[in-house]
């Protein structure tokens, strides 16, 4: 909740500059089909971002929106390039923290035969954790790739190295990460 009103805090204190506002669309990643943020960058390399998406009814649980909060750090290292006639800047890395909330009241249909009843509560609450290569273009629109772990699938992995490592690529990594795509506007 701090978080929060420190968010809504900066956006109504700030000065607004080019580029410290954005619209941020992106699919998967772990959240959602798509999901929609509204950014705000301040010290040119924090940016706080609030978000809503939609998670379409699988199998195993019915279909859910989600809410999240999230804080990226994007180092001011960059390497320009021209492709196509156009200039673009590219920014090797960004690093992100997600908090997720999925709005779903009976998020499994059933649970899984070995679980006793009452033993396993599934929670749509999670942490996601990101890394992004940005590609920004001149005219304030940045396109994103993103590989994202959850909380769980870290700890997972740490706890059953051997497992992801003799049955999963680039040392059991592709078990636990998800990638997304998405872009920016600047506002």
């Amino acid at each position: 909740m701090r978080i929060l009103l420190l968010f809504i805090s900066l956006l109504f204190s700030a000065p607004s500059k080019s580029g410290e506002q954005q619209l941020e669309f992106q699919t998967s990643g772990l959240v959602g089909l798509g999901h929609a943020f509204y950014s705000y960058t301040f010290i040119n390399k924090h940016t706080l971002s609030i978000g809503a998406g939609y998670v379409p009814e699988l199998a195993d649980h019915d279909d859910m929106t989600l809410l999240s909060l999230k804080y990226r750090y994007t180092p001011t290292k960059s390497y320009p390039f021209i492709s196509i006639g156009q200039e673009i800047m590219w920014k090797p890395y960004s690093f992100s923290v997600t908090v997720l909330r999925g709005e779903d009241n009976d998020i499994y249909k059933t649970l899984p035969d070995d679980i006793p009843k009452d033993y396993y509560l599934p929670s749509a609450r999670r942490v996601i954790f990101s890394m992004q290569t940005n590609f920004v273009l001149q005219d304030g629109v940045e396109f994103y790739w993103d590989w994202s772990v959850l909380d769980i699938g870290l700890i997972n992995y740490v706890r059953n190295f051997e497992f992801y490592r003799d049955n999963y690529r680039f040392l059991g990594l592709e078990g636990i990460l998800s990638y997304g795509i998405g872009f920016r506007v600047d506002l």
